[in-house]
């Protein structure tokens, strides 16, 4: 069965426009007041910066274990043709 003819209002999502942001953030502002809200944008800026420096870091470790891979197999065939 098809998602749209279940619920068929579902479809038209896209980016939410001026008003729906205005709305949530009003929510958010009610949910945890004015005060909060510097705190809380920092502590959510340092979560998205430890995340992208811990996928680099991955990145790096599987990029370099790749070049290991490299320099190892070349290295045996070096050691092949030693040994004949």
């Amino acid at each position: 069965m098809l998602l749209a003819s279940v619920f068929p209002h579902i479809i038209a999502f896209g980016t939410p426009g001026t008003t729906e942001l205005i709305i949530i953030f009003g929510i958010i502002i009610l949910l945890f007041g004015a005060s909060r809200l510097p705190g809380l944008a920092r502590s959510m800026g340092k979560s998205i910066r430890e995340f992208k420096k811990a996928s680099k870091d991955i990145q790096q470790e599987i990029e370099s274990a790749g070049e290991d891979d490299d320099y190892s197999s070349s290295r045996k065939g070096d050691n092949e043709t030693l040994n004949d």
